[in-house]
């Protein structure tokens, strides 16, 4: 059995975009699919059978033919079993964090090629030449991912479902880019002047200028903020957005932590007039 492991930092680059952990896995969600864009020497990748929680794929590398059966553990690890083909054994992409808090991606593998002894330098020898094209492949998915971040609009969700995918709610996926964007003015474009704003179990705030004051204070303790929707519904003609979301804030120290939560935004002649925030900020 020829093993090997290898941590990386996800956002070791500070003139990238910043990814957070539902990003590196909706990327893993697609290499899991389709390899075929992040691994050159894969020459297919089709999936034959899946469930919840899990697929089988046909992948021919390098010219040799495999069967794999991956398992998620959603927002923590990709595990790829060969069960069928020449080199048996085990693949695992594991999201984590480091001792400070920052987000890591590891690559594992646990491969034996039947013929040759295990342990041995032939073994070695075999597997040694392919270190590089797993991890060129774990640098071409977290590449997809920041080029995704950079070209804009609303990430795709764990699930692998976009928020604007029915197009009624374009308007709501506007509204969380707006948001992310931490531009206090580009933000209050999208609102009425007699906007109210309700953020938990805090007092109403009232006017564009109340709105400006409390939302720029809070986005000051934070460098980052991410928006990911895992239901989203349009309403009445518009009128209504509610969302229920997963929130990751980048804090200034790199350190992330993503909460729960559910937004109502009500509209008025195509803005904002009324937005309510719900969920648990304490960690934050």
């Amino acid at each position: 059995m020829f093993e090997l492991s290898r941590t990386i930092a996800v956002n070791d680059d500070p003139r990238q975009p910043m990814l957070t952990r539902q990003d590196v896995w909706a990327g893993l969600l697609l290499k899991a699919n389709n390899a075929l864009p992040y691994v050159p020497q894969m020459q297919k990748c089709e999936v034959v059978e899946q469930g919840a929680g899990w697929l089988v794929r046909d992948i021919v590398l390098k010219g040799v033919a495999m069967r794999e059966r991956v398992t998620f553990e959603p927002e923590r690890r990709v595990i790829f079993e060969r069960i069928g083909g020449p080199e048996p054994g085990r693949i695992e992409n594991t999201i984590g964090v480091d001792a400070g808090g920052a987000l890591t991606l590891t690559f594992s593998f646990s491969l034996s090629k039947q013929g040759l002894a295990s342990g041995s330098k032939e073994e070695r020898d075999h597997f040694a030449p392919m270190e590089g094209m797993y991890f060129g492949a774990v640098a071409s998915t977290l590449d997809a991912v920041r080029k995704t971040a950079r070209e804009g609009g609303l990430r795709v969700a764990a699930e692998g479902q976009a928020l604007n995918s029915a197009g009624e709610t374009d308007w709501m996926t506007a509204y969380y880019e707006a948001a992310d964007s931490l531009d206090i003015d580009r933000l209050l474009e999208l609102h009425t002047d007699d906007t109210r704003l309700a953020f938990g179990n805090y007092p109403v705030v009232e006017g564009q200028d109340g709105v400006r004051a409390a939302l720029s204070g809070f986005w000051s303790t934070i460098k980052a903020m991410s928006h990911q929707a895992t239901g989203a519904w349009s309403l009445h003609d518009g009128r209504v957005g509610i969302a229920e979301l997963l929130v990751t804030y980048t804090r200034h120290d790199g350190s992330q932590v993503t909460i729960k939560a559910c937004t109502t935004l009500r509209r008025r002649d195509g803005l904002v007039s009324e937005i309510r925030i719900h969920g648990d900020f304490t960690p934050i």
